[in-house]
């Protein structure tokens, strides 16, 4: 520093104007004046340069750290709260806010209905004071308990039973008696079919659908002996009786083997219609009749007559 201070005070015209006074060498070499002069220099920027490359250091570590504080920031939305617990935690009680629930109408239940109790599985008095019922009239021993279950359930009355048994009727099954009962088939109907071997025969629906269906036993019996009987379903007897379909058309029908091989709907469409078995054999010898509905004969015998 103290060359500084020295170099800074010199003048070079002032050697010049000391001439010799001041001691001037004539061999005096400006060249090498001049370098050293410039050597001098560079020294003091030397120690000058450090000063400034310090500052400058300094500026950008300030700057990098107000972008990345900046960027930071940005990043947690500009809270710094959120930005110090990302780093270090938050101890305090996160509180979220949920959104309103939406309102719905809670909807009515329906009562569910009391479930039925299990055959054998009933402890109701009234169902003690059926079987001491049952027991007085000297019924006990004849239907298993859970017949006696389903007579009281389907409020068979005591009395129905004695008379059945007393006829001779005990080997019925009980839904067949529960089904006769609520049906009201007379015991007197039971004897007519027994009378007749129909009532061994038949099941418990056909004997009602017959009863129902109020069909002759005559007729029944007319089947019988023709081999029909057991040949026709019980919806097709019913339907031949109740169309009036005579025992002859429908041997001509057999006879001509035309029987089996139609539909019950088909044999009263044609006998309603007066179609005759030689129409039939015409369009049969014709190749006709199997590529035929039962409408499609009707609507050609019509037309022909």
């Amino acid at each position: 520093m103290a060359n500084k201070g020295k170099y800074k005070q010199y003048k070079f015209e002032n050697d010049l104007d000391r001439g010799a006074d001041a001691g001037y060498d004539p061999g005096f070499d400006l060249d090498e004046y001049i370098r050293e002069q410039s050597q001098e220099t560079g020294q003091i920027d030397a120690y000058q340069t450090p000063e400034e490359d310090d500052s400058s250091q300094f500026k950008n570590a300030i700057l990098i750290f107000i972008v990345f504080a900046a960027s930071f920031l940005w990043v947690h939305d500009w809270s710094p709260s959120q930005a110090w617990a990302s780093i270090f935690g938050n101890d305090s009680e996160v509180i979220t806010i949920a959104p309103p629930a939406p309102s719905f109408d809670m909807p009515d239940i329906p009562d569910f209905p009391d479930m039925p109790l299990a055959p054998g599985l009933s402890t109701e008095a009234g169902f003690v004071d059926y079987l001491r019922e049952i027991n007085e009239a000297g019924l006990d021993g004849i239907y298993p308990s859970p017949a006696l279950q389903a007579f009281y359930q389907s409020e068979v009355p005591i009395s129905y039973l004695s008379e059945l048994v007393e006829a001779g009727y005990q080997e019925l099954s009980y839904p067949a008696v529960i089904a006769y009962y609520n049906s009201d088939v007379s015991l007197e109907y039971l004897n007519t079919l027994t009378e007749y071997g129909f009532l061994s025969e038949f099941s418990y629906p056909e004997v009602i659908a017959y009863y129902n269906a109020d069909v002759s036993l005559d007729y029944l019996v007319t089947l019988s002996e023709n081999g029909f009987l057991t040949e026709f379903s019980y919806p097709e007897v019913i339907a031949y009786y109740n169309s009036g379909v005579s025992l002859e058309y429908l041997n001509t029908l057999n006879e001509a083997e035309y029987l089996e091989n139609l539909s019950y709907p088909a044999v009263i469409a044609y006998f309603n219609n007066g179609v005759t078995v030689d129409f039939l054999n015409q369009l049969r010898d014709n190749n006709l009749l199997e590529s035929m509905s039962y409408p499609d004969v009707i609507s050609a015998f019509n037309t022909d007559n």
